[in-house]
């Protein structure tokens, strides 16, 4: 019997026997999702905010300099998955110092770590020029001369020793690819140059994969820092907020699109001395390496005049920011890349905190978590700046319960491990509790990058996002380099996204709760074109860079921690779940139209979604008559109603979760939204139906629609109310 289950039965909490899934913006700057569901227009919000009792005190608990503390100490130390233990126990000692019942639950899963790397340029001329696999050292920030510093690697990369010719691919999307097979390249055994951006990583290393290629390196072009390069008389950080030349993004390459958590035991549960299947079909089996910006232009410039070029490309992304390079694809006669790399792969146990405030109710739990692991011994602002903030938070909430509160509905904190190696640590959590969940979770509410800039975003669920935009509407934003014409994080968060929010794709540590059919939250803030560079999976996503630049003072963690807090102990509290079933509704509509738009492009344009069509309106009629019911309810306190209310809101979406999964990939099962499967992590809308047309199958679309159709009539019937 799980660890948690003994630990809430200990807390006479739960009844029910919890037995046995999670995801890796690209954060949110690696979110390229197409966008839905306009709030139409923006709200009068009343300034300074009014608050209640309650609210106030979790709003004042937020303390700069604790935030500051916490973010030092998760900042200056390996936690790379399964490499920091200690960091885990920490964490547990404070959420207990705060007042949750708190423990660690291990699990063994496959990592990978490179005991050797290596990638060399040898020149038509027979100079070479050896790229330098970490980042500069910088006087300025101390983390950068550690010794035990984390090398770039792709994680899920395959080992090999290859020297040849290579060839500029753009973004390395299918069509860039197509590009160059149109131009009668030759592809086969050469080794693929792509700029990050567009897709996620992997998806770039899988299309070279499949098209022959010996190997992939990814570099960071100056294209994607808008305004703030060196170019434009921005000083390099750590002199002003440009990218630093050898910053290099690390990242897993493994198919994320197809599966997450342990790429042994997808679909189920990793435990010790489990069964393990061959992780082939789910990882690349080609090496590839991430480069600098600094070490990718003597390799660009080597293919000068050589090729198709850019114009002739004609291809969004392909041609970068260096303004003296052509960016020509090559190959160049007598130019050569060696990658040499050496990928260890094990099993290790990784580390998940978890901590929990038993509520009154036995029957509903709400989630919240953030992953503790990086890829660098800093990692401020991914994740640990959502880290910082849920070590805050948990002392905020412990005000409430040395006051006597208790939330209605448990509260659970996880601080998930290996999330960077693909939703490891979440996945084999809600792969090892999934029956539980799915009978008791109301909500998971997801906090990964809390801070990289000052632009507060979030996606998620259609019933949940009314009420988590009226909160951002109690926080009053904080002043500073963005300047003081911003009353609340409403008003930020409104001028970033024009009340526009995105649907939920994959990425972090919501997948596996989303994909199990739970209504779902990723919340944090990111920069923009104007704002300091962040230098994702770098070295430099430091300590140092997040207090100078990026957060100074940490004003930007106490407002999403107080936003957060707020979301959370609604959910956990109100006598009413704070669901906007009409707008669930509303929310389908929209992605109803962005399938008929897919389906009027293709191949199929005749295909017929009216199943789809007729399934939503059906969902619209329950949903507005179970929202009339639960006024009414809420109306005279009636505590029956009430509770069939609750159940309701809190079960429906399992519908939208189809038991096989989606096509092809059983981790993902939510019928409704899922990662696409040439972009990795931004998201695609009926996604079954949308793989089915892009894969040229007619008949597969027809079956999808139907299967759709029938999992939101699922999700209607268990909205119904009454005869």
């Amino acid at each position: 019997m799980s660890r948690l289950l003994s630990c809430l039965i200990l807390l006479g909490a739960f009844t029910y026997a919890c037995q046995r899934d999670w995801a890796a913006l690209e954060k949110r700057i690696k979110h390229q999702h197409k966008i839905y569901n306009r709030h139409a227009k923006r709200a009068e919000v009343t300034y300074p905010p009014t608050l209640s009792e309650v609210e106030s005190i979790l709003v004042n608990s937020f303390d700069n300099k604790s935030i500051s503390d916490w973010s030092y100490y998760y900042t200056h130390g390996d936690h790379l998955g399964s490499h920091n233990k200690t960091m885990a126990d920490w964490t547990a000692a404070k959420w207990k110092d705060a007042g949750f019942d708190s423990w660690i639950e291990e699990f063994p899963i496959w990592i990978t770590y490179p005991e050797h790397s290596s990638l060399t340029l040898l020149r038509p001329d027979g100079t070479k020029h050896g790229a330098n696999l970490v980042e500069d050292v910088l006087k300025e920030d101390d983390t950068s001369s550690y010794p035990n510093l984390i090398p770039a690697y792709h994680g899920m990369s395959a080992s090999g020793n290859v020297t040849a010719q290579y060839i500029y691919v753009g973004r390395g999307t299918r069509a860039d690819f197509q590009v160059l097979k149109d131009a009668n390249i030759s592809l086969t055994g050469k080794i693929a140059l792509a700029n990050y951006g567009g897709i996620y990583r992997g998806t770039k290393v899988k299309n070279a994969q499949d098209n022959g290629m010996a190997g992939c390196v990814i570099y960071t072009d100056p294209q994607d820092d808008g305004e703030i390069t060196e170019a434009n008389g921005y000083k390099a950080y750590p002199n002003g907020p440009a990218r630093n030349p050898s910053s290099i993004q690390r990242g897993s390459v493994r198919f994320s699109s197809l599966y997450s958590g342990d790429p042994t035991t997808v679909g189920y549960a990793s435990y010790e001395g489990g069964p393990r299947n061959d992780v082939k079909p789910y990882n690349p089996s080609i090496p590839s390496i991430p480069l600098s910006m600094k070490d990718a232009l003597p390799l660009l410039q080597a293919l000068e005049g050589q090729g198709v070029t850019a114009k002739e490309a004609n291809r969004t992304g392909w041609k970068g920011g260096f303004g003296n390079i052509t960016y020509d694809s090559g190959p160049a006669p007598g130019a050569l890349v060696n990658i040499n790399h050496l990928m260890k792969g094990y099993i290790a146990p990784v580390w998940d905190v978890v901590g929990v405030i038993n509520g009154t109710s036995e029957d509903e739990v709400v989630v919240v978590g953030n992953h503790r692991d990086a890829w660098v011994i800093g990692g401020a602002a991914d994740p640990n700046s959502g880290s910082a903030i849920l070590i805050e938070m948990a002392y905020a909430f412990g005000k409430l319960l040395k006051k006597g509160w208790k939330p209605k509905r448990t509260i659970i904190l996880a601080s998930w491990d290996a999330e960077e190696f693909g939703l490891q640590g979440s996945t084999e959590w809600v792969e090892t509790h999934l029956p539980w969940l799915q009978s008791h979770a109301v909500a998971y509410l997801n906090m990964d990058v809390g801070v990289s800039g000052p632009r507060t975003s979030f996606s998620g669920s259609g019933e949940i996002q009314s009420f988590v935009i009226d909160q951002l509407k109690k926080i009053i934003f904080p002043d500073g380099a963005w300047g003081n014409e911003f009353d609340t994080m409403y008003d930020m968060w409104y001028n970033v996204s024009k009340g526009e929010i995105s649907p939920l794709g994959s990425g972090s540590d919501y997948a596996s709760f989303y994909q199990n059919g739970i209504g779902c939250i990723d919340f944090g803030s990111d920069g923009g074109r104007k704002d300091p560079i962040y230098h994702y999976h770098s070295n430099y996503d430091s300590y140092h860079w997040m207090s100078t630049f990026a957060d100074p003072g940490f004003k930007l963690h106490a407002a999403m921690g107080q936003a957060l807090s707020l979301i959370l102990y609604h959910i956990a509290d109100d006598p009413l779940l704070p669901w906007d079933l009409p707008n669930a509704a509303t929310v389908l509509s929209s992605y109803l139209s962005e399938l008929n738009e897919t389906v009027i492009e293709s191949d199929f344009p005749d295909l017929d979604i009216s199943p789809i069509e007729d399934a939503i309106a059906e969902f619209t009629k329950q949903a507005e008559h179970l929202n009339s019911v639960a006024k009414t309810a809420q109306a005279f306190s009636d505590s029956v109603a009430l509770q069939v209310v609750n159940a309701k809101f809190r079960d429906f979406s399992r519908g939208y979760a189809s038991v096989g999964g989606l096509p092809g990939r059983v981790t993902f099962k939510n019928v409704i939204s899922a990662p696409g499967i040439d972009n990795g992590y931004g998201a695609d809308v009926f996604p079954a139906v949308t793989d089915s047309i892009n894969a040229g199958n007619e008949d597969a679309a027809v079956e999808w629609v139907e299967k759709s159709a029938k999992a939101v009539l699922r999700a209607a019937e268990i909205l119904r109310y009454g005869s």
